[in-house]
């Protein structure tokens, strides 16, 4: 048994004996590859909901635009054509009557999806009985597509 005074100057010297000793260089890296792994699975499942998120907010960005294409047409009697695009919420087109109306959008940037891309604007729709449809291309900016790659269509709701 050690005395209290031997016990303090080994502490002071550092001078542990074997049984106390600390973590080995092994014991260290599994720890650390087990922390590794776990921020891996967290960062992994972190990114794949914030995508989820930039389609929802892709949504919700067509649902206002397509209010605003519905103001243009009490303005005009018409949406704008698939050759004016989207831009002719920001610029409106001169009226018969000379008139140009402020634009339905401040924001040019709400014509791009969440991923920086623009939104593809068709007057008919591609596909069903719309007047118009607004597209997204996805995450990856190109047609077709799964997962957050998919495009989305303002009339998919």
């Amino acid at each position: 048994m050690l005395h209290t005074n031997t016990l303090t100057k080994r502490i002071r010297r550092g001078g542990l004996t074997r049984g106390q000793a600390g973590m080995t260089l092994v014991e260290i890296m599994v720890v650390m590859t087990l922390l590794g792994l776990l921020m891996t699975i967290l960062a992994v499942n972190f990114l794949g909901m914030a995508e989820n998120r930039k389609v929802d907010a892709a949504l919700l960005q067509m649902e206002t635009i397509k209010g605003r294409l519905d103001a243009f047409k009490l303005e005009y009697s018409r949406y704008p054509s698939t050759s004016e695009g989207l831009n002719s919420l920001v610029t409106p087109p001169q009226k018969s009557n000379g008139r140009t109306p402020a634009g339905y959008l401040d924001d040019a940037n709400l014509l791009a999806d969440p991923w920086g891309n623009p939104l593809q604007y068709y007057a008919p729709a591609r596909t069903g009985d719309h007047p118009f449809e607004i597209v997204s291309l996805g995450s990856d900016g190109q047609q077709g597509g799964e997962g957050t790659d998919m495009d989305i269509s303002n009339w998919q709701r």
